[in-house]
């Protein structure tokens, strides 16, 4: 008795989960939204530490401290 390999296994178990949302549309549009969700999240995580970095340095400039 075999039963495959781990990516075979992987790959079972993404197509039934794959099948499983194609019958119900609205759990397939949730998990969508929640990954562009996340995504714009971590993009505006990123866009903000950028601004905050650029604002200590402009403080450390105006107070004539070396920059870091």
């Amino acid at each position: 008795m075999t039963s495959g390999g781990p990516a075979e296994q992987a790959g079972k178990t993404a197509q039934s989960a794959i099948e499983a949302l194609k019958s119900t549309p609205a759990v397939l549009a949730i998990v969508i939204f929640n990954v562009l969700f996340m995504g714009l999240s971590a993009w505006t995580t990123y866009e903000s530490g950028n601004r905050f970095e650029r604002l200590i340095d402009t403080a450390f400039k105006a107070c004539n401290v070396p920059p870091h």
